[in-house]
């Protein structure tokens, strides 16, 4: 199968399952009349990236200009900048992560330390006895050797919010991590992300390119690494790494003992204030 047959299998996967009622065709033709009216009053919010990408995604209209490498999951964003690899100096926002997040690395992984041992506060990253519920997730395949624990998380946002767990057991890393809320993607989970010795995650894509992912490497054996795109790099200890999870990515730990690194989902520095209101108001209807 060539690229452009991917590529086109992958746009008609979105619109073949968006089968709406009438009544809600009435309320989302009264939405974009709504949206109309914000780009005119409006003109630099970028409104008219989000109507396309809303109508995209509903299956109203087509495209031919996408980024055949970004095929996320669940929402593509269309117009918006990216690429597979950030620099921490791209962005002002990226910058602060950074600077935050390397000056509380030792508290981080002081705490982790304290923590890890305890397995029970780690789940699955995906339960094989129940892949299913993580497709609208990833694309992800993995093979039938992969065991629960083989890939973990301990969460600590969810639903816009550190958990009860997080503020007990990791104090140190929330009151750090609280500096970095306004830049934290409230749809999406912040989490210690364990990768056990000698697993390797296939290629896959997630579920969206309107969140930046930075990974704060914790615990890092030699022969680790992460390849996403055409590039591949590697963790290193106290040190931040910022990728695009929409462009197709894979991870692996050849090592000996337990890969570990702090992920937190950023919002994508390129939408502005009135597209993230937009995102956030239809997220939660859809």
């Amino acid at each position: 199968m060539t690229n452009l047959q991917e590529n086109q299998e992958y746009k008609e996967s979105f619109h073949n399952e968006k089968i709406l009622p009438d009544s809600d065709n009435i309320k989302i033709k009264i939405f974009f009349l709504l949206l109309k009216l914000l780009i005119f009053l409006f003109p630099k919010g970028n409104v008219q990236r989000f109507e396309r990408s809303l109508k995209f995604y509903l299956g109203l209209t087509n495209i031919n200009d996408s980024n055949q490498q970004q095929k996320p999951t669940l929402f593509l964003y269309l117009g918006l900048p990216s690429k597979p690899w950030y620099e921490p100096d791209d962005y002002e926002v990226f910058t602060i992560v950074t600077n935050t997040l390397e000056e509380g690395a030792k508290d981080i992984k002081s705490e982790l330390l304290m923590n890890i041992h305890n397995k029970n506060n780690f789940t699955p990253v995906i339960d094989p006895s129940d892949a299913s519920m993580y497709q609208h997730l990833t694309d992800i395949e993995l093979p039938p050797s992969h065991k629960k624990d083989d890939w973990s998380l301990f969460r600590l946002w969810l639903d816009g919010k550190f958990t009860q767990e997080a503020k007990y057991l990791f104090p140190k890393t929330v009151n750090i991590l609280s500096k970095l809320k306004s830049f934290i993607d409230p749809f999406e989970d912040v989490y210690f992300l364990v990768l056990k010795p000698g697993v390797v995650l296939p290629p896959h894509h997630d579920t969206s390119n309107t969140y930046i992912t930075c990974q704060l490497g914790l615990i890092i054996p030699e022969n680790c690494g992460i390849r996403v795109g055409s590039e591949t790099r590697s963790w290193t200890e106290g040190k931040t790494l910022f990728f695009d999870q929409s462009f197709e990515h894979e991870a692996w730990n050849k090592s000996q003992k337990e890969r570990v690194v702090l992920l937190v989902h950023l919002r994508h520095p390129e939408l502005s204030k009135l597209e993230n209101f937009l995102y956030e108001f239809v997220y939660k209807l859809l």
